[in-house]
């Protein structure tokens, strides 16, 4: 199962790389993932690999809805950095899952990943991610409040 969905989100990775979806593109997507290497983890669990991937797919077209806000945006965009609560499976498919879902969209970008001690919740990784977000218009009532007057 896993070598399925690994394949099919090669040739997904590769169809939005070419922007082709002729046939013989397809092909040949297909032949590139099949012969790129694969990591081969037993034992590996299904249900974050498609957890993480519905995440990567549901960045796509978020990350086209962000362009056309950074577009309209004209340059007046802020800038802070935040923490995301990495998925307690660490394998390397789903980190690259994680990573890619985040760093698709054109307002966020990992910096980090951050391992972190905590006495209540465990020892668990967060990943510290750069953010833009458009800039408040003049006279734009700010996201929690009313207009300045």
């Amino acid at each position: 199962m896993t070598v399925v969905l690994s394949l099919g989100f090669r040739l997904l990775l590769w169809v939005l790389l070419t922007g082709e979806t002729n046939r013989t593109n397809l092909l040949f997507g297909l032949l590139v993932a099949i012969l790129l290497p694969r990591a081969h983890h037993h034992g590996e669990r299904v249900a974050p690999l498609l957890k993480a991937f519905g995440q990567s797919l549901v960045a796509i077209p978020q990350a086209y809805g962000e362009a056309m806000a950074l577009i309209l945006a004209g340059g007046n965009e802020q800038c802070d950095e935040t923490e995301h609560r990495a998925s307690g499976t660490a394998t390397p498919l789903v980190v690259f899952l994680e990573l890619l879902a985040i760093t698709l969209t054109p307002f966020t970008l990992v910096l980090d990943l951050v391992r972190v001690e905590d006495a209540v919740e465990g020892s668990h990784h967060r990943y510290r991610i750069h953010r833009l977000r458009p800039a408040q218009r003049r006279g734009q009532a700010p996201a929690g409040g009313r207009a300045p007057q």
